[in-house]
């Protein structure tokens, strides 16, 4: 019934670039601005010397591409990162599954905009890698995802929301992204990809995407000395490492928890001060907030992982996804629950889909097998934010417009705080409380209810 696809369309869109002159592209916005620290011309100043050089023929081409690749040297290649911060790229990825994207929005500081599976319709169709097409299961593998499909579809049609229905896709299903950052964090995400346990259309895609930056600003990607060092960068969830001991450790105590408060701590922030910055928005109390810590650690679906791994201000640990998936523990919507025509038939899916993963196993390696499980499948997220965090992504996810299960845990985080600091947990509100205004379009009308408002 399905069409599968074949391979991701990968195209570099737009880069960081001056309107005013072709030449000064992303290498020259990064090698002039390092020069322009040590020296008391601008950057610009100092890229129009070097054009007005190059016009008199005092220099050549090939002269300022060996300045280019000595400055990167000299800068990024020992470890100054705020040069490759300079820069800015911008890829249009189609076709793609979405076991991929959830690579791509691990690294904090890339930005994202996806195609939802929320709204949109599942006839996109799904990727299978080689190793699945040519296994004894090929057939049973698209027999069993066609039939996912097909429920999602019948589900629909049933009424049963499409951000509930989805669900039960797998995570080889087809989307489209937009994705932009810095020379920086793609050489993060190619650092991440390269590792044994990736599955392979993550890693190709990912090199596809590194040897166009390349070749668009070969000086700018040269992998140098330090360019590369892991320890640099801000450290990613690794939703496809093979384990990750000190969090197995942790989901073992607390995994009768929906959500489970780790730890808090950091500094009390007095009534006033938390009116003035929420009352008055006093931004030099509002900091103060990113002194107050909590960590919970919370199961949640696939689908909901997606969600809160693009929550970039939540700084989190993920359990890797081969662990998860041994416990065949999934999440089922409240309207799937209450549905008696369809939800033995949602969790008898999800768990073929898990058993399809265990049988592929003896032909397939497990980082090529992942993609056929469920967006149903759980997996616990270890999540640290702070008081301004309580205050605002708290305040969007306990909307009532949040999508379901994110609320849900969000609301968990809530209670929590209110019983762990009182004075913070006045604040811990839907957005339309704490805002004193609704911004959705359509309000429910709960918030102007509460302010008295209605």
């Amino acid at each position: 019934m399905e069409k599968m696809f074949e391979k991701p369309k990968v195209s570099l869109e737009a880069v960081l670039m001056n309107p005013n002159y072709k030449r000064l592209g992303p290498e020259e916005i990064s090698i002039y601005g390092a020069l322009g620290c040590f020296e008391e011309k601008t950057p610009l100043d100092l890229f129009f010397e070097d054009e007005k050089k190059l016009a008199n023929k005092e220099i050549t081409i090939e002269g300022l591409e060996k300045k280019k690749d000595r400055i990167f040297n000299e800068t990024s290649g020992r470890g100054h990162g705020s040069v490759l911060d300079q820069s800015r790229f911008t890829f249009v990825i189609e076709d793609l599954p979405r076991l991929v994207t959830l690579q791509l929005c691990l690294p904090q500081y890339l930005d994202h905009l996806q195609q939802s599976l929320r709204r949109a319709k599942a006839d996109r169709g799904f990727y299978l890698p080689p190793s699945i097409k040519d296994s004894r299961l090929f057939d049973k593998t698209v027999n069993i995802l066609n039939k996912a499909f097909s429920l999602y579809e019948e589900m629909c049609d049933a009424g049963i929301p499409g951000e509930d229905a989805r669900f039960i896709l797998p995570l080889y299903t087809k989307t489209n992204i937009q994705t932009t950052g810095d020379a920086r964090e793609f050489m993060h995400l190619h650092y991440m990809s390269r590792q044994d346990h990736i599955p392979s259309i993550i890693k190709e895609t990912v090199e596809e995407m590194i040897s166009k930056l390349k070749e668009y600003s070969p000086n700018l990607f040269k992998e140098r000395e330090t360019n590369y060092e892991a320890l640099a960068w801000y450290p990613s969830s690794q939703l496809f490492a093979m384990s990750n001991k000190t969090l197995e450790k942790l989901i073992e105590e607390k995994r009768r928890k929906n959500v489970a408060l780790i730890d808090n701590s950091g500094i009390d922030i007095s009534e006033e001060g938390l009116e003035k910055a929420i009352k008055y928005r006093d931004e030099a109390e509002l900091a103060n907030l990113k002194h107050i810590h909590f960590t919970f650690l919370a199961p949640m679906s696939l689908a909901c992982f997606h969600q809160a791994t693009r929550q970039r201000t939540w700084d989190q640990s993920i359990e890797p996804v081969y662990n998860a998936i041994k416990r065949e523990n999934i999440a089922i919507p409240p309207s799937i629950m209450k549905n008696e025509s369809y939800k033995d038939k949602y969790i008898d899916h999800s768990l073929r889909m898990i058993d399809l993963f265990n049988g592929l196993l003896k032909d397939v390696p497990a980082k090529e097998a992942v993609g056929v499980i469920p967006h149903s499948q759980k997996v616990y997220d270890l999540i640290h934010i702070n008081g301004w965090n309580a205050i605002h992504s708290i305040g969007k996810r306990t909307c009532n417009e949040a999508q379901w299960e994110i609320r849900n845990i969000a609301k968990g985080m809530a209670t929590i705080i209110k019983e762990k600091d009182p004075i913070l947990g006045k604040y811990t509100e839907p957005q339309g409380i704490v805002y004193g205004r609704c911004p959705e379009k359509n309000s429910c009308g709960y918030c102007e209810a509460k302010l008295g408002k209605k």
